[in-house]
Formats: structure tokens, sequence, C-alpha cells
């Protein structure tokens, strides 16, 4: 499971994402560098990087899940179970490659979502790609750049689906078009409290804080999530300085942060646990994050790898003393 967040304050634009894993990952930092060679292979050849990126790896795999590169274009690799379906031809004038290369490629060498779209247009997503290790998983990716444009892109049949997402949300299954028409079902909802009704002639007053939110889904399916981080992103201030906006997205996705036992395989037993909280900010080119066995958060900067000449791999503090 995963949860992605975007939305615009006075200086920029954040974007951050929960990842939730039955398992436990190394989740590590990737600084990929400009123009390095071969990063994305294809079955139509290697291509490089274009701009500096920034974001979350996994052991020693320089494929990123979520990152920020250096002109604000932000992105987030989420599942999507079930839904995604891919192409098993490799199509004549298309980029045949599969779905994580397909990440990288955007992350890596798109500046803003414009081009994202129209680069996505060029591309056939795979089954398989260049060995028997390439294969495409089910996913589907979140992209925001500097201005806060939004775009969800989801593989269907090989191609990407495109979306605008004005809504600064990605869950997970069903589509996206599915979590916006559920959004109808959760007009009532606002942040000012209802006061009082009136119930057949005699007046009922709140008994708290908090009644223009009643109904707001707290469980940690997609589609709960997906409406419950609308709602905080939609009722979040614009006016928000630096500081306050990496915050606020840290507390919007700390309502998907999944304690452990709440969620429980019930065919393998796993405990499904928020792995870690990442937060990218393009005002700084920064990329924030907070582990699950280490609360205090860790900053990384893009200025901080500018005489880097090959991929760098930066271990993570996980654990923290109490």
């Amino acid at each position: 499971m995963c949860t992605t967040i975007g939305f615009s304050y006075k200086e920029g634009c954040v974007f951050g994402r929960t990842l939730e894993v039955g398992v436990r990952l190394n989740n590590r930092i990737g600084y990929v560098p400009p123009n390095t060679a071969g990063f994305i292979p294809t079955l139509n050849g290697a291509f490089p990087s274009t701009y500096a990126t920034l974001g979350t790896v996994f052991y020693d795999i320089a494929s990123f899940g979520d990152g920020i590169n250096e002109k604000g274009l932000m992105g987030s690799n989420n599942l999507f179970p079930k839904m995604a379906t891919f192409s098993k031809q490799e199509a004549p004038n298309k980029l045949n490659l599969t779905i994580a290369r397909a990440f990288d490629y955007l992350l890596t060498r798109c500046a803003t979502v414009n081009e994202v779209k129209q680069t996505a247009e060029t591309l056939n997503i795979m089954a398989k790609g260049i060995d028997d290790s390439d294969l495409s998983n089910e996913m589907h990716f979140f992209f925001m750049d500097e201005t806060g444009d939004k775009v969800v892109l989801e593989p269907e049949n090989g191609r990407l689906r495109v979306y605008d997402n004005p809504f600064g949300v990605l869950t997970n299954a069903p589509e996206f078009s599915w979590h916006t028409t559920n959004l109808k079902n959760h007009l009532h909802l606002q942040p000012e409290n209802i006061e009082k009704r009136t119930f057949n002639t005699h007046t009922v007053s709140k008994l708290g804080e908090g009644t223009g939110s009643v109904g707001l889904p707290g469980d940690f399916t997609p589609p709960s999530r997906f409406v419950r981080s609308a709602y905080y992103v939609a009722n979040t201030p614009v006016d928000l300085t630096h500081e306050d906006a990496v915050l606020q997205a840290f507390r919007i996705l700390s309502h998907a942060d999944i304690p452990t036992g709440a969620v429980v395989d019930s065919l393998t037993g796993h405990k499904d646990e928020t792995l870690y909280t990442g937060i990218m900010d393009t005002w700084k080119k920064a990329y924030y994050i907070k582990q699950r066995s280490n609360i205090d958060l860790q900053a990384f900067y893009l200025d901080d790898f500018n005489e880097a000449r090959d991929i760098v791999f930066v271990d993570l503090k996980k654990d923290m003393v109490l």
C-alpha cells in the first residue's frame, strides 16, 4: 500500500508518500548524476539520465521508488494490484521497457508534467524487458512539477493512460477515475463545525470539535485513504511557509501510517507497516524522510551531491535511542 500527496505553498510545492509493506526492506537514499550513461536499460537500448535526481532506492539497486530531479519534477511509483496490464509484444516506433524502467525514464529525463505527458505517449510498457529479471510489477505513477501541475499515469495493455490530478492524491487500486468519482459520496465533508441541528422542533448541539468531518473514512483501504487525504489536501492553506508546508505534508501522511498489528494479511500472516514517509520540496530541492524505526527527520539536498560523478547510495539511520 502507498499514499502520495502533493500541494503548493508560498515558495514552491511539496510532494510526499508513505510506503507500506508486509516485509522489511532496506530502503536507502539514491542519487543519480545528470547524463549517467546506460542508466535506463530498455529493449531499444540503454538510455542516460538527463537531470540529477535524488530519491528512495532499495538495497543497491539503482532504480527509484520516488524522487525529485534538479528541475523540480517529483514522482511516486505506487502499487496498483490487479489493475495494471502490460504489453507482451514490442511496439514499432515506441520505446519498449518495463514499468520500473518507465518510471526512471520519466523521472530522470523530464522537466515538467507536460513533458511527462508527451513522453508517456512514446512508451510501450512491456510485461518482460531485457531479461528474466526485468519484469513489470503492478504499479502506477503520480508526478508533480514545481508549477504545481500534477498527473497520474496508469498502465493499460502497455499504454500509459493519462489523468490530470487536481486533487493532489494517489493511493492504490482501483483506477484513478474510480477514486475521483467516489469523492461524490463525500460532498458533505467540511472543516467548519456544525454547531447544532433541529430534529422535529428539538435542537441538538454538538458534543465537541470536528462535527463538519463526521463520516470521514478512517480505515486503511485505498478508497478511504484517497478520500481522507484529498480532504486534508483540499483544506490545506495555500500561504504556508516552507517549514509549515513540509510539516503539514508529514501530518497529512501520518493518517496513512499503519500501526503494527492494525492490518494483517489473512493468508500469509504478514503485518503491513509503514516503512517510511518521504517528503520532497521544490524550493530547496530537498528530500526529507522519517523511518518506521527512527522518526527523526533526515534531510538530503540535491546540492549536497554536486561533486558526485557516479551513482551514490546513502544508508539511512534506522534506529533511535529512546
